[in-house]
């Protein structure tokens, strides 16, 4: 009897060890690795796609030197862990690419898990040229975040850390040391109102937090922004009627989208704008052109739809049908500028489907949509 358990005893410990692909590692609520397979705690090595070694984990937490990359945000990171716990140097580069001094995102050294020494940040942008450079040397928590414009010097964005976590007022500048905004953190979250400034001067720009979460009435129209628009959050959730916009080359904005939202999903009729580089410019507010209006239930499009590169204008190609589960369903009736072309036909689970008519110079064409185009090749310049 002994024996067995023995020898059950290291079955078990064989199968929840030894060599394993990242993709088949689930990180669950309690952070410790599980082999998806056996639904039990992982110790060994973590290969990539490829094979090569990321690192080890010990009874589902990473010890030891690792590499892990984020293809999502596109960075590589070498670091070192005892039992899950960060400890010593870490270093986050940029991915792809040579692990070089000048591809650098991030410097951070570590002790039993807290931050010690300089912590030094350098951001990108997506050619991988310098945009700034934070840094903050800690003393027992504490210090000052300061980040500078890399050609100018200009202080860009600054704050106090307290116990480890972003505290107090915090503000941000341009690179010509104009104020963009300023709130307050509170443990580490953003808290209550924070103002985003117009060329340094309040316009009205206000968000307002509760433990980090975007709440009540949101109104921000500054490039400097990611997030643009008016509105209203719930708890960090978008709720009711909403605009957002796109930001262009020239740092003016153009509408994206405007509708209603219920519980953070599309609710109701939206309008979708296409973003445009060239157009004309009202108050650092781009003209858009409507591509495309119709409903939306719980985010996913039903019901009937129009679509087109202006829709406003009528004299415009568009075209006119139904969407179910996000896919063009049924017949769509599509009309060029001065009915010339016109065409029609249906859709089968969002691809054109049997038989398609057109009317173009007086004459009558049928076939499928893709004989249409070589029948009439001034079909190929509209968008189905």
């Amino acid at each position: 009897m002994k024996k067995t358990f023995i020898i059950f005893v290291i079955a078990f410990m064989i199968s929840c060890s030894g060599e394993i692909y990242e993709d088949q590692i689930i990180i669950k609520e309690d952070g410790l690795a599980y082999n998806k397979e056996s639904d039990s705690l992982f110790s060994g090595d973590v290969l990539d796609k490829y094979g090569e070694l990321l690192g080890v984990y010990k009874r589902g937490l990473k010890d030891g030197e690792w590499f892990e990359v984020d293809i999502q945000k596109g960075t590589q990171k070498k670091a070192k862990y005892i039992k899950g716990t960060p400890d010593g140097e870490q270093v986050t580069y940029l991915f792809p690419g040579p692990r070089e001094k000048n591809k650098r995102l991030e410097y951070i050294k570590y002790e039993e898990g807290k931050i010690v020494g300089t912590w030094t940040t350098w951001s990108k942008d997506n050619e991988g040229r310098l945009i700034t450079r934070g840094e903050i040397t800690f003393e027992d928590g504490s210090g000052r975040w300061k980040e500078r414009d890399p050609n100018t010097r200009a202080l860009i964005r600054a704050g106090n850390y307290e116990n480890w976590e972003k505290s107090g007022l915090w503000k941000s500048w341009d690179s010509q040391g104009v104020i963009v905004s300023e709130g307050e953190y509170s443990e580490g979250k953003k808290f209550d109102t924070w103002i985003w400034y117009e060329d340094g001067k309040d316009t009205g720009w206000k968000e307002s937090y509760i433990s980090g979460l975007l709440n009540g009435a949101f109104y921000n129209l500054s490039p400097h922004s990611p997030n643009r628009g008016k509105g209203t959050y719930s708890e960090g959730v978008k709720t009711g009627d909403w605009k957002e916009y796109f930001i262009l080359k020239e740092g003016s904005l153009a509408l994206k989208q405007s509708g209603s939202y219920q519980f953070g999903k599309k609710v109701g009729i939206w309008a979708h704008y296409k973003k445009e580089d060239n157009s004309i410019i009202e108050s650092n507010i781009t003209k858009s052109r409507k591509i495309a209006s119709g409903p939306y239930e719980q985010d996913i499009k039903t019901g009937e739809w129009i679509e087109g590169p202006d829709i406003d204008f009528g004299s415009r190609f568009y075209g006119k049908g139904e969407y179910k589960n996000n896919k063009k369903t049924g017949v769509w009736n599509y009309v060029a500028p001065q009915e010339n072309p016109t065409i029609s036909g249906s859709f089968v689970d969002g691809e054109p489907s049997g038989v398609w008519k057109a009317r173009y110079n007086k004459k009558n064409y049928e076939g499928t949509l893709k004989e249409l185009k070589v029948k009439v090749p001034k079909l190929n310049e509209y968008k189905f």
